[in-house]
């Protein structure tokens, strides 16, 4: 099972509706990689890297490569 379908039944199962779970599951997971992010770089992330990581992932890179990209 991934990550978002068990999101997804967790949060139907706390009452949430089809409306709500399609708005709020892509941030949820959003911030999910976001925080891959920072266990793959080993630190806390500065709030400017925050910001680009964030920026990252709406434009749909995966961690692996906003990994590889901060690292250079």
């Amino acid at each position: 099972m991934d990550t978002e379908t068990i999101l997804g039944a967790a949060l139907r199962e706390a009452g949430y509706g089809p409306d709500a779970i399609g708005s709020a599951l892509p941030r949820i997971l959003r911030i999910l990689e976001a925080e891959d992010v920072r266990i793959e770089m080993g630190r806390p992330l500065s709030r400017k890297e925050r910001e680009y990581v964030r920026l990252q992932l709406e434009l749909g890179l995966g961690v692996s490569e906003i990994v590889a990209a901060m690292k250079k």
